[in-house]
Formats: C-alpha cells, sequence, structure tokens
C-alpha cells in the first residue's frame, strides 16, 4: 500500500508524536547546516547529491525499508518538526509526509512535480481479456486498500531520466531558495547531475533502437513511464498494487496471455520477493529477471545512486529484449 496509515488510530498518535515535538522545537538552536527532510529515496538520492556537504539532508524512510508500508514514528514526526525544508514529490504518493508537515504547521514545505504531465497508472494489464481480465479480478485479492495517491494517476515519473531531469532541477531551486549562499556549489553540482542523466538517457535510447523485442510483463506498475519514454509495451503486470497478491484466476490468465506473446522472461524486482513471478516464470518455461523501480534505499549499498541503479536497469532490458546488431 503506497505510503499509507493503516488506521485512524495509528495517525492520531502520529499526530500527538507531532505535538510533543512541536513543543520541543519551537525554539531551535542556529544550526551549522540547514536540515532538508525527504519523503523517500528518488527525491533523497538527487537532494544529497544537490546538497553535498554544505546541507543535512535526511530520508524518512529507513535503508531497506519498503516506502509502500512505512508508517509515521515519533522520530519520524521530529525530523519533520525540525526541518529547514520537507520536500515531497507529491501526486500523494508521500500524503503522510505532508500530514505530519502540516500537523506541525511546517511552512517550508515543497512539493517538486506541480505542472509536471502525469500517467494514468497500469492497471488494465490484460487488455485482451476484457472485462473479465484484471478490471474484474483487481478486488479479488483478499486486501482492503488504504492508498494515498488518487487511482486515477501514476506517481513514478521518477522512472523517466527526461523528468528526473527536471526533479533534480527543481530540488536544487528549493535548495537556492534556503540557502542562497550555497547557490553557485548547488548550480555547479546540479549541472553534473543533469549531464550524467542526459548521458543516462542517450544511453537508453541508444539501447531502445536496437531492441528486438517490445514487450515485457513487470512485476507491478512502477515502470510505465521509463518504458513510455523508450517505446517499450508492458503487455501486463502481477500485482495491480504493491503487497497485493494476485488472485489464482488472474495468474491463469496472465501465464495465458505471456504464452500468447511468446514471452519468455517475466519481470520481477529487486526489493520484493518473487513468488509470483517465478510461479510465471515455471509456467511458461521462461526465467525471471529483476528490475529496480528505485524506490527504496539499499541497506546493503545506501550510497548507490539513481544513474547507477538506473544503469542495472537498462542492462537488463537488453538481456532480456534483445539487441539487433
Amino acid at each position: 500500500m503506497p505510503f499509507s496509515f493503516k488506521s485512524s488510530a495509528r495517525w492520531a498518535l502520529a499526530v500527538l508524536a507531532v505535538v510533543g515535538v512541536t513543543a520541543c522545537s519551537q525554539k531551535r538552536e542556529p544550526r551549522e547546516k540547514p536540515l532538508v527532510v525527504t519523503s523517500f529515496f528518488p527525491l533523497y538520492d538527487f537532494a544529497r547529491q544537490l546538497g553535498g556537504t554544505n546541507f543535512d539532508v535526511r530520508c524518512l524512510v529507513p535503508p531497506g525499508a519498503d516506502p509502500h508500508s512505512v508508517e509515521a514514528s515519533a522520530g519520524s514526526a521530529k525530523l519533520v518538526a525540525d526541518a529547514d525544508l520537507v520536500l515531497l514529490l507529491g501526486l500523494g504518493i508521500d500524503g503522510w509526509v505532508e500530514r505530519l508537515a502540516k500537523a506541525e504547521g511546517r511552512r517550508q514545505m515543497a512539493t517538486i512535480t506541480g505542472g509536471i504531465p502525469t500517467r494514468k497508472p497500469t492497471t488494465l494489464a490484460l487488455e485482451e481479456f476484457g472485462k473479465g481480465g484484471v478490471a474484474a479480478d483487481k478486488h479479488d485479492h483478499g486486501h482492503d486498500h488504504d492508498h494515498d495517491h488518487p487511482v486515477d494517476v501514476d506517481p513514478h515519473l521518477w522512472m523517466d531520466p527526461l523528468i528526473a531531469q527536471r526533479l533534480v532541477k527543481r530540488i536544487a531551486g528549493e535548495l537556492v531558495t534556503l540557502a542562497p549562499q550555497h547557490k553557485a556549489i548547488v548550480e555547479e553540482r546540479q549541472a553534473k547531475i543533469v549531464a550524467d542523466i542526459q548521458k543516462l538517457h542517450e544511453d537508453f535510447e541508444a539501447a531502445a533502437k536496437k531492441f528486438l523485442k517490445r514487450e515485457v510483463v513487470t512485476f507491478h506498475g512502477a515502470f510505465s513511464y521509463l518504458l513510455a519514454r523508450y517505446d517499450v509495451k508492458e503487455a501486463a503486470i502481477i500485482q495491480m498494487f504493491p503487497g497485493d497478491e494476485p488472485s489464482a484466476s488472474y495468474l491463469r490468465k496472465l501465464v495465458d496471455l505471456v504464452r500468447s506473446k511468446g514471452i519468455t522472461v517475466v519481470f520481477a524486482e529487486t526489493s520484493v520477493p518473487d513468488r509470483a513471478a517465478q510461479v510465471i516464470a515455471k509456467e511458461i518455461g521462461g526465467s525471471v529477471e529483476k528490475l529496480d523501480p528505485l524506490e527504496l534505499q539499499l541497506a546493503d549499498a545506501p550510497d548507490r545512486g539513481y544513474v547507477e541503479r538506473q544503469r542495472a536497469n537498462l542492462d537488463a532490458f537488453k538481456r532480456v529484449l534483445g539487441q539487433k546488431d
């Protein structure tokens, strides 16, 4: 479930925690570095690269933690209360952080996706099955959902390298507004990061021109921006929402669809169990590869950043989709 509180009781406790820390943080001691709090990994990675040693950048989702099931705590409430700037992606995906910030009365809160065109989520994965496909099956998994983000908006736009460049520039602008004395160094770092992501885009684009196949099966709908950018179609997705186990009937239809399209590789994800993907792969006599949705900071490699991890995705696409000579 994307960034949501499981019950109103937990939210009430979080608000109480905020109230408690607010009383302690109304009189802040002057700090050496501005404290910038980010909601989850993509924003954290860009902000820490831009901020360098001039800003104290923190992420509310700890390394290795699943951002889709994180819950507010007294610690996260205190960070939000103490922050000089709270960075949000918006589109509802980090709504729990926004609620914490509003409860504490934070004014220095920036949502960095305003005005960027969005896509609808990939929910009708089995178009060939019409009304008997996902539309009928998606509530048959035995879960109640409390999604923060609007159901008609896919929030994973950081996966598109061209949009990622825009996010970097907006975060840089927020840091400069917060601490104008660091304008020159932040803009210097911005230029380098944007250049690195642009080179990533060019490499994706060059590889995509040589792909022999153009349809993939992904684990959940986190890759539509990336795939659309390079003209690759999502033939189907395994989970409608993170943590939402697919029903047996859905899996049967999915296996039939994958077979009909001659797809032999199923994409799972680097940070979640791949049991359903393995089941499908076994049924089709295929294999499983991994893609990284870049949603969380890696526990075993916390400094591994956006470009490096996206290049691993590019390598996976090359292996699975093939390359013309």
